[in-house]
């Protein structure tokens, strides 16, 4: 809710300043830092709600991205050992960490680019009767378009059209905790690791504050 109401009210301020904002390139090249948040349509960021810290300039941004965060579901497990079937609740845990990049065409329409790390975590997940951890990381290069607004007053608002990524790497770490394993559980355990390609997404909303 909270997530909902931060994006909101910078929704507003965006379109209510939009006049403040015809000089984004000046605007940018007058700051020293500036800290944000990130969000949209893009797994990661729905789910880690990360933070971002960034050094603007007319015609490049760098920076730093990283948040983390939470997903639970539930869902029905059966156990071959004694032919019953529960309810289980699955945490995921998710991490995104990015080096970013930004080149200026113009006013406010840019290049966005970087690299990024991120790590799928299912702690304690289930799947007939045996327990395992399973950690899933990934690098990816990410690229797309995008447009950046800076306002007179210190306030950014950057719509990324299209995040596109290709993956780098990666790595799956699926370990025993209890049950006896079988080639069956171990494929399914491993199966639900490897599942998640490079990320992508639309409509990455970046808001924050400059000085």
């Amino acid at each position: 809710m909270k997530k909902k109401l931060s994006l909101l009210v910078l929704a507003c301020l965006f379109c209510g300043g939009l006049v403040f904002a015809a000089d984004s390139a000046s605007n940018r090249k007058d700051m020293t830092a500036r800290l944000g948040m990130k969000s949209g349509i893009h797994l990661m960021y729905l789910t880690s709600s990360p933070f971002v810290l960034e050094f603007p300039s007319e015609d490049w941004t760098f920076g730093l991205t990283y948040g983390s965060g939470k997903y639970s579901y539930s869902y029905t497990n059966y156990n071959t050992a004694t032919s019953t079937y529960t309810t289980k609740t699955q945490n995921i845990n998710f991490s995104t960490t990015e080096v970013t990049g930004r080149y200026y065409i113009g006013n406010s329409f840019n290049i966005p680019f970087g690299y990024a790390m991120y790590k799928i975590s299912y702690p304690d997940w289930v799947y007939s009767g045996v327990t395992y951890d399973i950690e899933y990381s990934i690098t990816q290069l990410n690229y797309g378009i995008g447009n950046e607004w800076t306002y007179d007053w210190g306030g950014y608002y950057g719509i990324d059209w299209y995040q596109g990524g290709s993956k780098l790497s990666d790595k799956a770490t699926v370990t025993l905790k209890s049950g006896t394993e079988t080639a069956t559980t171990l494929a399914k355990a491993t199966t639900t690791s490897t599942d998640v390609k490079a990320f992508a997404g639309i409509f990455v909303v970046t808001f924050g504050f400059g000085f």
